[in-house]
């Protein structure tokens, strides 16, 4: 496939994914109200984090030997094979903790043991949400572009029923099923499309497990690791914070501020993951680094700074929009979130940086000061100034990280 046919497709994807999780929100907030948001918004965070732990941090990896070993067949299926037995092993160890620890889970994350039972369904549906992205990333690999492409945005269409079905018929639990079992449904999906590539064959994910692979696999994925651990778990506890010191329906107004802030967001990341990064990846001198940067800055940052301030000003018609009039005392919390996207996108330029020249130890030591700043200044602010105070905890933790990767880049990239 050309590159403006790559382009044009992955927008497209990334377009009706966002617009899937505008409609499942707006769902959830008129059936369920902020404090539905709220744990939904905390499961999303714990099925990220245990996703994650689960396997799911290997996908990068995985995508991106298979395409390294494309005319290294044996190779290749050695990576998969270490792959598939370390998400068998990851898998039954988190399982069996998910299951017999649920009433623990429920009451921590989602307020309540009654909700015990969606705990359980995880357990068994996990492996299916870790596979599912293991094919997904594998076919990635393999460059077959198009059909990731297509799946990609059949799977989004095809949550996006489960969660609105389930919640207009069963409210705030079916919401919760929903989202607890829909990974089990598109894995049945995925499998039945991929079920007559000439790569699926049990064989090729049964070589034996090679200790260098094994390490190799792990090394590339620290980052992906360390950085989803750390904001999901960020999220849980700041969550819990909110809800703890005021009330979970002003955790659910965090919750509706925060995905308005990332679907902001991922319209400038798409741009900076399809080109900056493989642009950066293959400069080697510091001057060469340094014009890319800037001209980076100059085009990304405008760009950030018109969307959010659209953003900041359509405030009240965004959330009439998304969610309804109850949500209406998110208002106050749109313009440190705004200021804290701008400063937040800065970072990334930088971090960007030491992700393509593979400075895994500067890369996940910034992704833990950024975790850690956010929840000990989310405490100070809220005590201090209320709700809005997460938002200038935001703003203030995304300033500190981004000081950090620009004096790294600074002294640290040659």
């Amino acid at each position: 496939m050309t590159l403006i046919k790559t382009s044009l497709l992955s927008a497209i994807s990334t377009l009706i994914r966002i617009i899937s999780g505008f409609i499942i929100t707006k769902v959830i907030a008129m059936y369920a109200g902020p404090s539905g948001v709220a744990l939904v918004g905390q499961l999303q965070n714990f099925i990220m984090l245990v996703k994650t732990i689960a396997g799911d941090f290997l996908k990068t990896a995985i995508t991106k030997y298979t395409a390294q070993y494309a005319d290294e067949e044996n190779k290749k299926y050695e990576v998969w094979s270490a792959a598939v037995k370390l998400i068998l092993i990851l898998n039954l160890l988190i399982s069996v903790v998910l299951f017999f620890y649920a009433e623990k889970i429920a009451n921590y994350l989602l307020y309540s043991t009654e909700y015990a039972f969606i705990i359980k369904v995880l357990a068994f549906s996990l492996p299916f949400f870790v596979f599912n992205t293991i094919f997904l990333s594998i076919l990635n690999g393999q460059k077959q572009i198009k059909k990731y492409i297509f799946l990609n945005i059949v799977l989004s269409v095809i949550s996006l029923l489960i969660v609105v079905v389930l919640s207009v018929v069963y409210g705030l639990t079916g919401a919760l099923i929903a989202y607890v079992i829909s990974q089990s449904v598109v894995f049945v999906v995925t499998w039945a499309y991929l079920s007559k590539e000439t790569w699926v064959k049990a064989t090729f994910f049964l070589y034996d497990m090679q200790k260098h692979v094994v390490t190799k696999l792990l090394g590339f994925a620290l980052i992906t690791l360390v950085a989803v651990l750390a904001s999901n778990t960020s999220m849980i506890y700041v969550r819990n914070y909110i809800t703890d010191t005021f009330s979970i329906n002003d955790a659910g107004y965090w919750q509706g501020m925060w995905l308005i802030s990332q679907v902001s967001l991922s319209l400038i990341t798409t741009s900076l993951a399809t080109y900056f990064l493989p642009t950066l990846a293959g400069l080697t001198n510091k001057s060469a680094l340094n014009s890319e940067l800037f001209k980076a800055i100059y085009i990304i940052i405008p760009i950030a700074v018109l969307i959010s301030m659209s953003i900041y000003f359509l405030r009240d018609t965004i959330i009439i929009l998304l969610y309804n009039e109850e949500f209406m005392p998110m208002s106050q919390l749109f313009l440190w979130q705004m200021i804290g996207n701008v400063i937040k996108v800065f970072g990334w330029l930088f971090g960007y940086v030491l992700v393509a020249k593979a400075m895994v130890k500067y890369t996940v030591i910034t992704e833990v000061l950024f975790a850690v700043s956010f929840i000990v200044l989310s405490i100070y602010f809220i005590t201090m100034y209320g709700l809005v105070g997460v938002t200038y905890a935001y703003a203030v933790s995304g300033f500190l990280h981004f000081i950090a990767v620009a004096m790294i880049y600074k002294l640290k990239v040659r």
